[in-house]
This record gives structure tokens, sequence and C-alpha cells, in this order.
């Protein structure tokens, strides 16, 4: 692929994540991916691919959760007027009842940025965990033979709850498993078994700063859940078939830095624009630090706050496509909506509708929550990241 391709993939994701550094980078690391023989990935033949399967898989995490309906009707239908009386309950096809509201809220801020937030740091992960493997197979560490199963391409099976304690371990369908898993096919003398998949290392990527022991618990979870089996890709290992005997273990990270808080407003024709300094590259580098005999850490050049300014252009992004949908019969846009194009309505319908969330009967947290959504949607991350109060146009008033 020449290099005018290359820049057309990095403009179209740069187009949803508003950053084209962070677009670079992310279309760097899977570049990598894609040349390297011993990675299984999803499919795809371009880094486009590869990040609109990523993208797709989040979107089809988000409506299928059972608050994503809520979601959609937020954006159709919004909260009752101000004015009207709480509400416990609603017809839950239209207008959304109070406590509707708030679920909503938790969903769009807990469960949407950290679900795109979360696919920007597997990708940018790619790159530093290959560069590992390779390094630790030039050291004797791993053998020539191993190779790395990421994201989707491992499935876990879940545990079930039993009714008797003292029954043996049940375990349900086959759901997402750890981020990351460095395994070989080993020819068994067993003549029942002719191979074993064994078990090198096991590999967990974290969009946010977290203790090393919480990370490391959830490490030992995927572990213990390789006694119902692993599928990766299509090839599924029943627990007999694995060897999960000794292993190292892989923790990656996003680094601390703090965003630029830097801004400034401009007059237009159409009242003030604010205006932010344009992205700048990371300040420090990816580094990769060996915490004992069987563990290593990654921590990534770019930030939580970066990933999470990210998180929410494409949870914003998506709001345009919901709206496209919703307003695709015309006659659905509102009075003076006229002008705008679908995505624009649907842009236009989620800061409406998170502007009156507020103004219901939502907890405390909620309403910070609702607060918060409104002003980084409205005003831009960098100026609703910190505050506490809803914004207005007045408040930035600065040259």
């Amino acid at each position: 692929m020449n290099r005018q391709s290359h820049q057309k993939i990095i403009e179209e994701i740069a187009s949803i994540i508003h950053n084209k550094l962070l677009a670079s980078a992310i279309h760097k690391s899977v570049a990598s991916a894609l040349k390297c023989p011993f990675i299984h990935i999803i499919d795809g033949n371009t880094v486009w691919d590869v990040f609109q399967r990523s993208l797709d898989a989040a979107i089809r995490d988000i409506e299928q959760h059972p608050r994503g309906r809520l979601f959609r009707r937020l954006i159709e239908y919004g909260p009752l007027n101000p004015d009207d009386p709480k509400a416990q309950t609603g017809n839950g096809e239209t207008t959304l009842s109070d406590p509707e509201c708030g679920l909503c809220v938790q969903f769009i801020f807990s469960h949407m940025v950290n679900r795109f937030k979360g696919e920007l740091a597997e990708l940018l992960s790619m790159e530093p965990c290959l560069e590992l493997v390779h390094n630790l197979k030039n050291q004797g560490l791993l053998t020539k033979a191993v190779n790395l199963y990421w994201s989707d391409m491992v499935q876990q099976r879940r545990r079930t709850k039993s009714t008797n304690e003292q029954s043996k371990e049940r375990w349900g369908t086959f759901t997402k498993g750890a981020d990351g898993l460095i395994v070989e096919q080993i020819s068994s003398q067993n003549v029942k078994s002719k191979n074993v998949l064994k078990i090198h290392g096991v590999i967990e990527v974290k969009s946010m700063s977290l203790a090393k022991s919480k990370i490391l618990s959830q490490i030992d979870s995927h572990i213990s859940r390789l006694n119902g089996g692993v599928k990766l890709g299509r090839i599924i290992w029943s627990p007999d078939k694995i060897d999960s005997s000794s292993m190292l273990r892989i923790i990656v990270v996003s680094s601390t830095w703090k965003l630029s808080r830097e801004w400034h407003s401009v007059k237009t024709y159409r009242g003030r624009k604010i205006v932010f300094p344009e992205p700048s590259a990371p300040p420090i580098q990816t580094r990769v630090k060996k915490l004992q005999p069987n563990l290593w850490m990654i921590k990534l050049a770019w930030s939580q706050e970066l990933l999470e300014q990210a998180a929410y252009e494409m949870t914003f992004w998506y709001m345009s496509q919901v709206g496209r949908h919703v307003y695709e019969d015309i006659s659905k846009l509102p009075k003076g909506w006229e002008y705008m194009t679908l995505e624009e309505a649907g842009y236009n319908a989620i800061k409406m509708m998170l502007y009156y969330m507020p103004l219901r009967y939502l907890s405390k947290r909620q309403e910070r929550l609702a607060i918060k959504l409104y002003n980084v949607y409205s005003f831009g991350y960098v100026l609703g990241a910190d505050s506490k109060d809803m914004l207005w146009p007045e408040d930035l008033i600065r040259n």
C-alpha cells in the first residue's frame, strides 16, 4: 500500500477520534501486526479493516447491552420536559422516565466511553507487545514457535453459578477472554491426544492506570478460566489439552500525563468559536520494564486522559450515526433544524437532550455525570473535563 493510501486511512481514523497524531500511532501499531507472521488478529487486509472491525465490536457491544436501547430513545425522544412532574415509570418506548434518564447517563459515561477507550488502548498495544514477544524469543525466554492471539481472537468460557457448593466448577458459553495469549501448539506423545496447547503468557491491556495487584488479579482470573477451555479463532481447545503450568504475565497501561488546558475563543458570524491548540506528540515514549522474573509492564506513551478525550469523540461520532438513522425520515427533524445534515442533527440532538437531563429528578451523582457529558460534548473535553457546573457560551468570552 502506498503512502497516499496510508494517509487516507489515517485521515479516516482521525475524522472519528479527532487526533491525527493518535490516528497515525494507531496506524503504525496495526500495520506492524498485519506484517507480523506470528500474531493472529481479527480478519482484515488493511489497517482500516482492523480499525473498522474494532469499532464495530464496540458498537455491537453497546447495542446489545440491555441499556443500549435507552440511548437510542434518548436521542429520538429525550427526557421529559423540565416542568413536568417527577416520573418514576414510562411506557418503555418513547420519552425516558427519570430513572431511565439516570441509567442512560451512567451507561454513556461508564460503558460507552470506556468501551471505546479500551478498543483504542488495545490497538495501540499491538506494536509494543509484538516487540516484547520478539525480544523474549531472541533471549530464549520464549520458543520461536509461539504465536500471539489478540483481543477477540481469544475467547474463554464464563463461569456459571452452581446450586450445589460441593459440585464441580460449571462453565457456560464462550465470551471475551484475555486481551492476549502467547501460545504454542505442541505434539503430544499421548496417542489419544495428538496436540497440546501450551500457554506461555497472558496479556492484559488497561486504558487507565490501575494498581498492579488489581491487574494481576484479573490475569489470574483469565488463567483460572482456562480450566473451562479456550477458543482461539475458530478452534476450541478443551481443558485436558491445555498446559498452563508456567507462564509469563504482561501488563499494558496508559500513561498519566495530562492534556493542556489552553484555549481561546474567536468571534465568528454565528457567535463565538472555541479554539484549542493542535494536538501534540506525547511527552514520553512507550516504556517496557521487567518487574519480576515472569512479569513485564508496558507503559504506553499515550495517556489515560488523551485516550478518554478520543473516546468521547468516538461516542459523539456514534451518536451522529444513530441520529442519521433516527432522522432518516426528514419529517422527524425538529423545526429549525432543516439546514442540518442528518449527522449534525444527531450531534445537536444529544447536546439538547443532555442539556435537559440535569433539570430532571436525577441522583446527585447522575446529575454530575450529565453535566460533565453536556459540557464535554458542547464545549470540548479540555473545558468539560474539570467543570462541575454547566457551562454557558458567555463563560467562554476570552480573546
